[in-house]
């Protein structure tokens, strides 16, 4: 009977998410305009035109920062806040998981909207502050230079997501037994003590969910970069998505723009195998 109320569930993904996949895999061996039925295939033509494409593997770079720093920085950060909340009282508690998950529903538009004008160089809030600590020397055009907007990025991203990597480290620590880590009190352990000897190596599994997600969503990030820098200054967070959604959208040449998301898919894939891989040897739950 499991398997009977299994089937509804692979016929969804089969439907929209292996089927367009396979679809999409052949059509990149073709020239494929997406406003014909007809085409004819090319071979690897695509693909070798692609790892010569010099445009291409700067934005998988600038997507591989990204995820890897947002990855690190989400993880401790969130982990390190998770274990905060966990030693509060109860009102506290619920404070703090409210208002650190407010940025996580809030939609790609509206955070960068907002941040646009924080960051803006003359009158944003973060410039604003920095002036009256007498900071001026600190103050930038954030998402205007080179050198500060894929940083700018990441803070922002990490801003709006530290929430949802924070709940996920809390359910885990909710779960580890209180009688151990009372016993491990009783016995002289300290906060530190429990820190490194129980709420770090239990959460192990937590923790690999986690950096396998943020990978993902980071290879995968779009929105946030093209409302918040457009791709700019230059090239500097031209990241992969956008520069599909330009190779088929702008430039119809859908074929390529197929080659490329097939070539991201073979990366991320081989990014969580390698996480998994890891992962499966410091996970003690």
């Amino acid at each position: 009977m499991g398997y009977v109320f299994l089937i509804p569930g692979f016929v969804f993904l089969g439907c929209f998410l292996v089927f367009p996949f396979f679809k999409s895999l052949v059509r990149s061996f073709t020239d494929w305009n997406a406003f014909s039925p007809d085409f004819s295939f090319v071979g690897l033509k695509n693909y070798i035109e692609l790892f010569h494409n010099d445009e291409y593997w700067a934005a998988i770079k600038v997507n591989l920062v990204f995820a890897v720093v947002s990855t690190l920085i989400q993880t401790t950060l969130g982990f390190l806040l998770a274990f905060a909340v966990y030693y509060m009282t109860p009102k506290w508690q619920q404070f703090y998981k409210v208002a650190l998950y407010i940025p996580v529903v809030l939609p790609a538009s509206v955070v960068a909207v907002m941040w646009k004008f924080m960051l803006n160089k003359d009158i944003g809030l973060v410039n604003t502050l920095l002036r009256l600590v007498g900071l001026d020397n600190l103050t930038h055009a954030w998402i205007g230079e080179k050198s500060t907007a894929l940083g700018t990025v990441i803070a922002v991203n990490t801003w709006q997501y530290i929430g949802f990597t924070m709940v996920l480290f809390y359910i885990a620590m909710m779960n580890i037994s209180k009688d151990v880590l009372e016993s491990a009190a009783v016995d002289g352990a300290t906060k530190k003590d429990l820190f490194f000897n129980f709420f770090l190596p239990l959460t192990a599994g937590t923790t690999e969910t986690n950096v396998i997600l943020s990978i993902s969503v980071g290879m995968k990030s779009f929105a946030l970069f093209y409302m918040l820098t457009g791709g700019g200054p230059g090239k500097a967070t031209t990241v992969v998505a956008q520069l599909i959604y330009t190779t088929a959208f702008v430039d119809f040449k859908f074929y390529r723009a197929l080659a490329m998301s097939t070539v991201l898919f073979i990366i991320i894939l081989t990014l969580v195998l390698i996480s998994r891989l890891i992962g499966r040897r410091y996970n003690y739950e």
